[in-house]
């Protein structure tokens, strides 16, 4: 408490800092919305703190009762990584919290931490541009798939229990004798709690389900932040190419949405894992940060 102190943080609530995040901006994971459904689990809510200066607000983070920027809920479809919180870019300051996730955003911006060599944790984001072959590809590959039966559907065409009915048994075609890691009622509560942030499309090959990613979207004042938790697919019709193909087409409408809106897209894959090298074609690795002391 006595870092917090000197350091100019104080304890806070929700409401400020979801003004915070209103103004700055955040990743998914830190998006006010998120914690509070979290916070209903019954885990134990996370405490809030904010700095001012002169008045005004410059920054807000959250911590778990360790300290780490993170929520003790764990069996949810979040993950507390590539973490943005809601602060004023140009200030610089000490963090009085811990974690091995913060984004590169952030380089610069906390005395106590680090990037590089002392945390060899990456996120996959997204590339900006993608090879005119790429592009090519993967219209081909849409096109075959839509002149052979397949179909597009917008998530917002079903509801939150259906949507976590695709999910959970795409899943288990996908990964037989895995488990999505959370109920289907968990999930239905989850994708309901957040209906405004749901994001994507469904495929469907001649009348039934085959691929789905379940993809959040939080939007900022300067960037749109999408996140693809997780991907579910039926192996069958892998000789389509069902997973880019998807891919490339919730790629795409994020892309046109940010452009409309006129922000940056930041679209994050997950963490860099070798056993997920597929995420390469796809996206840049940037290093995230931990803390020091």
């Amino acid at each position: 408490m006595l870092k917090k102190i000197l350091s100019g943080w104080q304890r806070s609530d929700h409401d400020t800092y979801r003004r915070a995040y209103e103004r700055f901006g955040g990743s998914l994971c830190a998006h006010p919305a998120i914690l509070a459904h979290l916070d209903s689990r019954g885990a134990g809510p996370v405490a809030f703190y904010h700095k001012e200066v002169q008045g005004q607000i410059v920054g807000a983070y959250f911590v778990d009762s360790n300290d780490v920027i993170a929520h003790p809920v764990t069996k949810a479809p979040v993950i507390f990584d590539n973490i943005i919180l809601p602060m004023d870019p140009g200030h610089r300051t000490y963090l009085p919290a811990r974690s091995k996730r913060l984004s590169h955003r952030h380089r610069g911006q906390f005395l106590n931490f680090a990037y590089g060599a002392l945390n060899r944790r990456t996120i996959c984001l997204v590339k900006d541009e993608f090879s005119q072959k790429t592009r090519k590809n993967r219209r081909a590959e849409l096109n075959r798939f839509l002149d052979q039966g397949g179909e597009i559907h917008s998530v917002d065409s079903f509801g939150d229990d259906e949507l976590a009915r695709i999910y959970r048994e795409l899943f288990i075609m996908r990964w037989p004798g895995g488990h999505p890691g959370h109920r289907h009622d968990e999930l239905a509560a989850f994708i309901g709690a957040i209906r405004s942030m749901m994001f994507g499309h469904v495929l469907f090959y001649k009348g039934r389900p085959c691929a789905y990613d379940l993809i959040y979207r939080a939007e900022c004042p300067r960037w749109v932040y999408f996140d693809d938790h997780n991907g579910a697919m039926d192996p069958e019709l892998n000789h389509f190419g069902l997973g880019s193909i998807l891919l490339w087409l919730n790629i795409q409408t994020a892309r046109e949405q940010c452009a409309g809106l006129g922000k940056e897209m930041i679209f994050s894959l997950g963490g860099a894992y070798e056993k997920w090298s597929y995420k390469k074609m796809w996206s840049h690795e940037h290093r995230l940060g931990r803390s020091l002391i």
